[in-house]
């Protein structure tokens, strides 16, 4: 058998209950009444000589100053974390690699902090979601680029610039200094050891066992660099590890912004045919555009935001945003 309820105790308890609430929003100001000026605007501050600060004051300077760049970061984050959502991951593992960089600058994480907030980062989290969103933007500007390629453009490319993959090894003679001196006793010694190795060979060891028995020579640097591409190397480097047939060593010492350099290349890999080349070229060319072009990673995301249909309902945003964006675009 049910209980009958007690209504009468249920009105009591609603209305004490009530009455503690208000009292502790009147404590904390929360039903305070706040002054309004003759346009019925709340008023925020007022000095003893009439001065008055509304909220639609606040709201006005806010809009002016901070509002556009308030709206666009976050536009842009929710337009860009949504395009490439496939990215996720690989913006994570490169957000972390940054941060495991920057921390190995420094003997704590609280020192790091320190630093961080000098710059004007809030946390470390803060400093995260630039480093994202700043690799989500080069994404974006990427793609974006990528639209302004030619086929003649990657054509000319191809024959050009586009390098198959070598592999070698060298052995580095740095200079002790940039003083001409250094330089030029650097230059001597990688010329005695092109001498000695020419001298094994001579004698009958192998080019590559006489070029590796300076591995443990502490008067020079000695690496196997494996597979590389023209690209990734000193200019000066490139061109010489190029020119070389497959197991020929330079016959003289090659300058770099390093040092003096012994080049041994080993093999040549096959050049990809250009369709197999091409989204690797689109990739390059992109990145020349963006070195070229200033404009380009502004013009990027004004594309996206059209496409994700970006609107300004507020009148002076919208004016703001026509010049910012004005700005971005004719400053190379």
């Amino acid at each position: 058998m049910k209980k009958k309820l007690n209504y009468s105790l249920i009105a009591i308890l609603v209305l004490a209950v009530a009455v503690i609430v208000e009292t502790i929003l009147l404590v904390n100001g929360a039903l305070t009444k706040v002054p309004k000026n003759q346009n019925g605007e709340e008023i925020l501050v007022s000095l003893k000589d009439g001065t008055n600060i509304s909220v639609d004051d606040i709201y006005k300077k806010m809009k002016s100053s901070y509002g556009l760049n308030t709206i666009l970061d976050e536009i842009d984050k929710k337009i860009l974390t949504s395009e490439y959502a496939d990215k996720k991951n690989d913006v994570d593992t490169y957000a972390n690699n940054v941060l495991n960089n920057l921390k190995a600058n420094y003997k704590s994480d609280e020192e790091m902090l320190e630093a961080l907030q000098n710059y004007g980062y809030n946390s470390v989290d803060d400093y995260l979601e630039i480093v994202k969103t700043s690799q989500y933007t080069n994404y974006a500007s990427i793609d974006y680029a990528k639209t302004l390629i030619k086929d003649d453009e990657i054509k000319k490319y191809y024959n050009e610039k586009y390098h198959a993959d070598i592999t070698g090894e060298h052995i580095l003679v740095k200079p002790a200094s940039t003083s001409k001196e250094d330089q030029d006793k650097a230059k001597k010694k990688a010329e005695e050891v092109i001498k000695a190795i020419n001298a094994d060979v001579k004698k009958g060891t192998s080019l590559q066992e006489a070029f590796r028995k300076y591995k443990d020579d502490k008067t020079v640097t000695y690496q196997n660099l494996g597979t590389f591409n023209y690209k990734e190397m000193d200019e000066a480097f490139s061109k010489a590890a190029y020119a070389l047939k497959n197991n020929e060593m330079s016959s003289s010492p090659v300058k770099s912004s390093f040092g003096y350099h012994i080049i041994l290349k080993t093999a040549e890999e096959t050049k990809k045919s250009l369709e197999d080349a091409k989204e690797e070229i689109k990739e390059d060319l992109a990145e020349e555009k963006l070195t070229e072009d200033t404009t380009l990673q502004a013009k990027a995301m004004i594309a996206l935001r059209e496409k994700y249909d970006f609107k300004i309902n507020d009148a002076d945003i919208k004016q703001y945003y026509q010049r910012y964006i004005n700005r971005q675009v004719n400053t190379k």
